[in-house]
């Protein structure tokens, strides 16, 4: 009896089950596991990861102080999410979502309450657990096989999907003029936000009173048949400069503040710089920035003006654009006699779809320098590889083959203290960098960034999430407390991370359970691992049989047999029936049947006979069945009838098979024929 396995287990192999925490992606990254910290530490505090997991690691924090998640529809409806943007600010700042012909944007201080988006992000209001309530009835779609239960149809399956989703509006909208948006970006102080749509025009709008203050066209005929889409855009560190790129291959410099001759708004020829050399159009374009030796402005007596001229003065800017001409360009715009040069050409091999920034981490503090401190780097990602570079020479540092299935659409840095129980008083030696990817595939990757990865040639796998909805777009706060994913289907998810508390925090936080309760008896079971090196091991629970299984282990072939067929499921009757074939007990399942489980088995072989996946098996089932009961012919309507539907369906059957096969004699022939022919006709040409 301890050799027994289920039915179910003989008919789909499954993997042994690891200690650490298994990555949540797809097939293509089952052997990839992830962190075994940092795993859990996503889990607990964004809540990344699969439903269960995630409840296994967060029902021991605070209902006051735990993650959180939204997911809504934009007002646009199922439009795609192009892009998304947050502000700077405490809370995480404004949330800009470019979908259709508008911005909608979320939170901030000035809605703070009023904000349906903050409300539901609440740790512990009415909205969370509404919402939690929703994912523990998702559980029960999980077939036998441990996949997805298929909706009957699709309005079942939208009104499920639907169902899921927080009814939340924008706290305000920026209309574009009917033209779809595609880019949105926040000024660093958050008051101006900068939008590129598709008819070839970057907006400058206010934040607060969503009014357009400035409009710049690319194009001399807006709304005409030469308009050219703006991709995205970037505002450069002094806040009166954007920098645009789109589909005409052109990336152009406006001065916000003013040069511009009609007062506000802006044409083709206004524009500061025009920096050609792409031969497709441009889809990201980011700004480099990094200082300069400070020896020339150390002085004993400066005026403010002084000081806040050779502030500027200290930092350096390149403009730095991606296209689909598998290129990288680096240009100065700051040189007054060479403004707009091309410094250096990096070709990805692949069209670029996204850009990001590493800053320098000399300021970090850490202990054990690298040949990378003080420089600026920049990520590329084109197809399903990153790229990494050093923008001052324009040479390729890395090259990272990702286990995305298609084309990676967006990236994002991450840059936050995760290690809570690690006993350092220096916030900036806990800080460590990720870098996070989204893909067409569904697929969320974070991969671990640090100087030393680039150094040692890898970038390792961390964590990962499998989203039901391709990703096009991703962004995360300034404070790295919330993640927002945006789907082509419309739909804007975003994770808000718990509080960071310190260890002494989170020890005077805990309460005491009252004695005699599970609480108490479980105590010390959810400890988490205090030195770095021990590992979390989890320990599943004992499978429970299902009923047929159970019947199967008493040996009463029969009852399994009916049991089975009683839920109606092809697949499991089927490894049912091997099963008993093994045990050498079908016979002993069909025999001593009455009419009514007769009428069972027979109505199940009668309709999949013919199905080449089952009819290996139905076919010695049929000849069982007419061994036992064939003598009983004409004591019962209801047998003679089933046992004369199977006698056609095996007759039909048989019948198409000889035909096919006079056909297929048929094609041999003339193939044969003209073959010869052939051979026949290249014979007599060359006599």
């Amino acid at each position: 009896m301890s050799s027994f396995k289920s039915s179910l287990t003989l008919q789909t192999q499954k993997p042994t089950t690891k200690s650490t925490v298994q990555s949540t992606t797809s097939a293509l990254s089952t052997s990839i596991e992830s962190h075994p910290q940092l795993g859990n530490w996503y889990l607990r505090n964004y809540g990344l990861g699969p439903r269960r997991l995630v409840r296994l690691y967060t029902r021991k924090t605070s209902p006051t102080n735990r993650y959180t998640k939204v997911s809504f529809l934009t007002q646009s409806l199922k439009n795609p999410i192009a892009n998304l943007s947050f502000s700077r600010g405490s809370g995480g700042g404004s949330l800009a979502v470019a979908s259709g012909p508008r911005v909608s944007l979320y939170g901030g201080n000035r809605t703070a309450g009023t904000s349906d988006f903050l409300r539901a992000l609440k740790a512990g209001s009415a909205a969370q657990s509404r919402r939690d309530g929703f994912e523990d009835d998702d559980e029960d779609s999980v077939d036998l096989f441990g996949g997805k239960k298929k909706a009957e149809d699709d309005d079942e399956n939208n009104a499920n999907k639907s169902a899921n989703l927080d009814n939340i509006d924008s706290d305000r909208n920026i209309s574009t003029g009917g033209l779809l948006a595609e880019c949105a970006v926040h000024r660093s102080d958050g008051r101006l936000i900068a939008v590129g749509t598709e008819g070839g025009q970057v907006k400058i709008c206010d934040a607060n009173s969503r009014m357009t203050l400035r409009t710049f066209n690319s194009s001399k005929t807006v709304g005409g048949g030469d308009r050219k889409t703006i991709r995205d855009v970037a505002w450069m560190r002094d806040g009166k400069h954007v920098v645009a790129g789109g589909d005409d291959g052109v990336v152009r410099v406006w001065n916000v503040s003013g040069g511009m001759k009609d007062g506000g708004v802006g044409d083709n020829s206004g524009a500061d710089f025009h920096l050609r050399g792409h031969g497709d159009k441009v889809t990201a374009v980011k700004i480099v920035s990094f200082k300069k030796d400070d020896h020339n402005i150390k002085s004993k007596k400066r005026s403010r003006e002084a000081i806040e001229q050779d502030t500027l003065s200290s930092w350096s800017q390149l403009v730095v654009s991606g296209s689909y001409d598998h290129t990288i360009r680096v240009w100065d715009v700051e040189s007054a006699d060479q403004g707009g040069q091309c410094l250096s050409v990096m070709n990805h091999g692949d069209p670029i779809q996204a850009l990001v920034v590493l800053p320098p981490t000399a300021s970090y503090g850490r202990g054990k320098a690298s040949k990378f401190d003080n420089l600026p780097l920049l990520v590329s990602a084109g197809g399903t590889t990153l790229k990494i570079w050093n923008p001052l020479n324009g040479s390729c540092l890395l090259t990272f083959r990702t286990m995305h299935a298609k084309t990676i659409t967006s990236i994002c840095l991450l840059d936050i203290p995760y290690d809570e129980a690690e006993d350092d008083d220096n916030e900036a030696n806990r800080k460590k960098r990720h870098i996070m990817t989204a893909s067409l595939d569904g697929l969320l990757r974070i991969h671990s960034i640090s100087n030393e990865d680039i150094a040692a040639g890898s970038l390792p796998f961390l964590h990962g999430m499998q989203f039901s909805d391709p990703l096009s777009a991703l962004a995360i706060s300034q404070d790295m407390s919330r993640v927002a994913i945006g789907t082509t289907t419309g739909i804007v998810t975003v994770h808000q991370r718990r509080a960071l508390l310190s260890k002494q925090q989170e020890v005077k936080e805990r309460k005491e359970p009252r004695h005699g309760t599970y609480s108490y008896f479980m105590r010390g079971a959810h400890e988490k691992a205090h030195d770095p090196d021990d590992y979390l091991l989890l320990h599943q629970k004992k499978q429970k049989l299902s009923e047929y299984d159970s019947l199967l282990r008493k040996f009463r072939y029969g009852d399994a047999l009916d049991k089975v067929l009683q839920q109606r499921q092809p697949q499991v009757v089927i490894a049912v029936i091997e099963e008993l074939g093994k045990r050498r007990g079908l016979t002993i399942a069909l025999s001593n049947r009455d009419e009514e489980s007769l009428e069972a088995i027979l109505s199940f072989t009668i309709r999949f006979i013919d199905d080449p996946k089952y009819s290996t098996y139905l076919i010695g089932v049929a000849h069982i069945l007419c061994d036992i009961y064939g003598s009983l012919i004409g004591q019962s309507s209801v047998v003679d009838e089933l046992f004369s539907k199977l006698r056609n369906k095996v007759t039909n059957e048989c019948s198409a098979q000889r035909m096919l096969l006079r056909m297929l004699g048929q094609i041999d022939f003339c193939m044969t024929t003209a073959e010869i022919e052939s051979a026949e006709e290249k014979t007599s040409r060359s006599v």
